[in-house]
């Protein structure tokens, strides 16, 4: 019997498979690499930057009842006080992430966002450049500002929960949701309980928490809009982290290329 040989194979075609093999090996770990890198820095970017107002309990109660009781001071109100019970429920609404009004027996107002608690009370204050003070009624653009406002309302409770619900109808970042009793934008008494702004000497004096911080309602927060005005510094952030990813998978696939 003749002696069986193996297959030749040549050395040209040994050296064209290596040549590609590692390349592509080269490529896939470094895209994975730049996924893995963009996740930790937007996790990392995300929880850095959350503003104590959000983090800490006794910063957002203090931020909010300080932007609140500034408003109501300009527009002849007295200052609200917190109320736990109010708290409680804008919790359980927050908690889900749905963003849209519970229908629950208070009044309500909502932001979603937003860099921080203070923006979210700009945000709504800011409505009164919109508010016909001489019609005295309710508006859907100044619904937030009317409640923010109304004299016969006394106590406010909130919550702020992390949603980051972008893709599924939910609210995007931090979700602020306030509660107030007794509720207002009670139609037929607009008049009497949404009052132009007054002079400072008019204005009654600061509520129980304090004099708290000036609000500046001339300004809006400034960033990529979302629903109701939101600022979604979130987003901001992502898409740079894609586009370090997407610049760093392009120049490993440069590599391939020359190594081709």
């Amino acid at each position: 019997m003749a002696p069986a040989l193996a297959p030749f194979k040549s050395t040209s075609t040994l050296n064209r498979t290596s040549a590609f093999n590692f390349p592509f090996a080269f490529f896939f770990v470094v895209v994975v690499s730049s996924l893995s890198l963009l996740a930790a820095v937007v996790a990392a970017e995300d929880q850095n930057q959350a503003p104590a107002e959000y983090t800490d309990a006794s910063a957002f109660k203090d931020a909010v009842l300080n932007g609140t009781n500034t408003y109501r001071r300009q527009h002849n109100a007295t200052g609200l006080v917190w109320n736990s019970t109010l708290e409680a429920f804008a919790e359980a609404w927050g908690d889900d992430c749905r963003f849209g009004h519970s229908g629950g027996p208070y009044g309500e107002n909502l932001a979603s966002g937003y860099p921080n608690a203070s923006a979210s009370i700009v945000a709504w204050g800011h409505e009164r450049e919109e508010y016909d003070f001489n019609k005295g009624d309710f508006s859907k653009q100044t619904g937030h500002f009317t409640q923010l406002v109304w004299k016969a309302t006394t106590s406010v409770g909130c919550s702020r929960t992390r949603c980051d619900k972008h893709d599924s109808g939910g609210a995007p970042g931090w979700y602020v949701v306030c509660e107030y009793w007794p509720r207002g934008n009670v139609i037929g008494a607009f008049t009497e309980n949404v009052q132009e702004q007054v002079n400072e000497e008019e204005a009654p004096g600061p509520g129980p928490q304090g004099p708290g911080q000036e609000a500046p309602a001339d300004e809006k927060p400034k960033g990529e809009e979302c629903m109701q005005g939101a600022v979604c510094s979130v987003a901001g952030r992502t898409a740079k982290g894609v586009g370090m990813a997407m610049w760093v998978g392009g120049a490993a696939w440069a590599v391939v290329w020359s190594w081709g």
